[in-house]
């Protein structure tokens, strides 16, 4: 997974406008990986952050078991393909902290 994320960066696309408030966090996800399963608007591999935010926006432990996500990884919440953990390595407690409060801002 390292490679694959190092091969990734560098590879950063502008968010959309209505995201432009938001550089530094989209930027951290794209430069992370994540837009390669995931994006806003739509699915791909992965739910669009939209849907992960309106499903976990009344949940009083959804910080915690997104990080918990990121940080393990897991499969069937959503869809049968397994989503890769990602370690303290690759991506920091503050920087999963920081993605996970993007994804639950957006509507």
């Amino acid at each position: 997974m390292a490679p694959l994320l190092l091969a990734l960066y560098g590879c950063e696309r502008e968010p959309p406008p209505q995201y432009a408030h938001r550089v530094a966090d989209w930027k951290l996800a794209d430069k992370t990986g994540c837009f390669q399963c995931h994006t806003t608007g739509k699915n791909l591999l992965g739910p669009a952050w939209e849907s992960v935010s309106e499903r976990y926006r009344n949940n009083p432990d959804a910080e915690a078991h997104l990080i918990n996500k990121i940080r393990n990884g897991g499969n069937g919440a959503w869809i049968s393909r397994t989503m890769p953990g990602y370690s303290e390595e690759l991506l920091s407690a503050e920087n999963r902290l920081k993605i996970v409060k993007f994804i639950l801002s957006l509507r």
